[in-house]
């Protein structure tokens, strides 16, 4: 693809990689170890089996708690060493690397040992506001001290093909790029395998809640912070479904969604919540009677994100404040025009999706540009052209009820985390 490329006239490339998931490799660039991803659960054994005064700490640390957390990177590590024979030596012998999936993929294409800001500041040992080493979390895990260079991302990192490789980021945070949502209040929303909402505020900021404080962009040393909530499962839902024989594209879950009457929801809770903190919490299909048939269940899922979203937002906005319009809408899910409309009644919000919804790829082509003298600092700021905007249709009065309905409904079904009938023990 690169030659071809060069051919085409391509002078650089760009790595925008899925965050938070780790691997091992040999200095030779072979793996060592399947990539264990942030939807995992093995994580939750390490947690577990940490000793009573790390649970203590972590108890009582707002901090530790989330880096301490079952889809923590740093967590992750910790398995693969304890499961793998002699890694630990390896990578203490500088033998073996082991680290986030952009760090593999540009050590395999031009052997630097980079990781870009926004992937290096969730992995749970870099600090997102220094970038510093976190040395209680290297000596809690027994991890060993051998972290790639921490670079902007914009950065000479190398060559492949003849291309020079200009540009690393982590997918979401290359999406508010695309989108321009780098001033304070801008969000906007990616829904691929999760649903990604991304808040900008600037500086940095930690608000809890299990919301996820990132950096969203870091260029000449200078950043942009923001907040993140999600859900884990949105389109691997919508397979899912499709797997079941629901429907067999896009548009017929479209057609039956909009046929389709109102009462079913779908809690996409299939790997937990962290954002209300349900993690063993899973999925359920509420509000079934002898009428429901598939269109039933294909729009309560979008109900069931949309309305989880909309949850989000509102903890966003008890915190840092109101959010600017519009909400940006890209990724796969976001095909879906019914699923835009709910997204727009459940959060009071103008949702915009862009033309161009691969917005993780249209981020990296703007720092690119910017890279390449094409395009300035403050024309990433720009929006991209939308191909529709959703407006709200529902009453204040009538969100409020159902937003307050939906808070309801999860603290019910959060009585149920563990329940070994909901979690499949028996």
């Amino acid at each position: 693809f690169a030659r071809k490329a060069k051919g085409l006239g391509a002078r650089k490339l760009g790595v925008c990689t899925y965050r938070a998931s780790v691997l091992a490799w040999s200095k030779e660039g072979v793996p060592l170890t399947n990539i264990i991803t942030w939807i995992d659960g093995r994580g939750r054994e390490v947690v577990e089996k940490l000793p009573g005064y790390v649970k203590l700490m972590r108890s009582v640390s707002g901090a530790l708690r989330e880096i301490l957390s079952p889809d923590s990177p740093a967590v992750l590590m910790r398995w693969i060493l304890e499961h793998v024979e002699g890694l630990r030596e390896r990578v203490e012998r500088g033998e073996a690397c082991l680290w986030t999936v952009d760090s593999y993929v540009l050590y395999s294409l031009t052997g630097k040992y980079y990781s870009d800001a926004t992937n290096a500041a969730l992995t749970g040992l870099i600090h997102p506001k220094n970038f510093e080493e976190i040395d209680v979390v290297f000596s809690l895990l027994k991890l060993p001290r051998r972290t790639p260079e921490v670079v902007d991302n914009v950065v000479d990192a190398g060559s492949f093909e003849g291309l020079d490789v200009s540009a690393l980021i982590a997918d979401q945070q290359s999406a508010s790029v695309a989108v321009g949502a780098l001033r304070r209040g801008a969000v906007e929303s990616v829904h691929g395998t999760g649903s990604f909402v991304e808040y900008c505020t600037e500086s940095f900021t930690m608000v809890g809640g299990g919301l996820v404080p990132l950096v969203i962009l870091s260029l000449d040393g200078q950043r942009v912070y923001g907040v993140e909530g999600f859900v884990r499962t949105t389109g691997s839902i919508v397979e899912w479904l499709r797997e079941l024989g629901l429907f067999s594209s896009y548009e017929e879950m479209e057609e039956l969604a909009s046929e389709a009457g109102r009462g079913v929801l779908v809690l996409p809770a299939f790997g937990g919540f962290r954002c209300p903190r349900a993690p063993r919490l899973r999925g359920l299909i509420a509000g079934l009677h002898l009428g429901a048939g598939r269109g039933e269940v294909v729009a309560g899922l979008a109900w069931g994100v949309a309305l989880h979203v909309a949850y989000i937002l509102r903890e966003l906005r008890r915190r840092l404040g109101a959010p600017q319009e519009p909400l940006w809408a890209s990724g796969g899910y976001s095909q879906s025009n019914f699923f835009l409309q709910v997204l727009a009644d459940a959060t009071g919000l103008k949702v915009a999706r862009p033309v161009d919804i691969e917005t993780s790829s249209r981020g990296v082509a703007k720092l690119l540009a910017l890279a390449d003298g094409k395009i300035s600092r403050k024309e990433l700021e720009e929006p991209p052209p939308a191909s529709r905007v959703f407006e709200p249709r529902l009453s204040e009065e009538e969100r409020g009820l159902l937003l307050e309905g939906y808070a309801e409904f999860l603290e019910v079904v959060r009585r149920w985390e563990g329940n070994p009938v909901l979690s499949g023990s028996f």
